[in-house]
């Protein structure tokens, strides 16, 4: 995974374009347009991950982009959020099951279970340091298996925005 070859040139500007999601996504005051962000971001790191063929990542990222949707929409579906986030976590931990190759198959699908219970919390304060513990376990499965230096620039960043915008922001708007 992470080859020298185009394809991996090609997988690492793709990674930063998610990469400049994540400069903007936790500097969001409001939960929909941090959900939208994301949305955008998960489009970015799926494609990254298809291209490096690291496919635990790639198929959480997949699952990341319906479950933005849904999230960014909730106060449009028939189903509250206290129904989304266990059928997410069931199909994070299926997708761990199903692209299974060893122990670190596990940190992508950890990772998201963590972002969906930090999105779908109403305070983008709460958001934020879930997001600061999803990071380490996407960090755990980069440094065992992807080796993407576009994911190592995003952690950084995500981690950055997170705790600048909570010392920055004591408390916040819930909406």
């Amino acid at each position: 995974m992470g080859g020298d070859g185009t394809m991996n040139y090609i997988a690492q500007a793709f990674g930063l374009l998610a990469l400049s999601a994540s400069l903007i996504i936790y500097r969001q005051k409001k939960r929909q347009r941090l959900l939208w962000f994301k949305l955008f971001q998960d489009v970015m790191w799926l494609t990254h991950y298809l291209l490096l063929g690291a496919h635990s990542a790639a198929a959480t990222s997949a699952l990341c982009i319906s479950r933005s949707a849904v999230y960014a929409n909730s106060d449009k579906r028939a189903f509250p959020l206290r129904v989304w986030i266990p059928v997410y976590i069931l199909l994070y931990a299926l997708s761990a099951a199903l692209t299974w190759s060893g122990i670190f198959s596990i940190f992508p699908a950890l990772s998201s279970i963590l972002s969906s219970i930090g999105f779908g919390m109403r305070r983008p304060r709460h958001t934020k340091i879930i997001a600061i513990f999803a990071s380490a376990c996407t960090l755990v499965y980069n440094v065992a298996v992807a080796h993407s230096p576009a994911v190592y620039l995003g952690l950084t960043f995500t981690v950055t925005t997170s705790v600048y915008s909570l010392l920055r922001d004591k408390e916040e708007p819930q909406a």
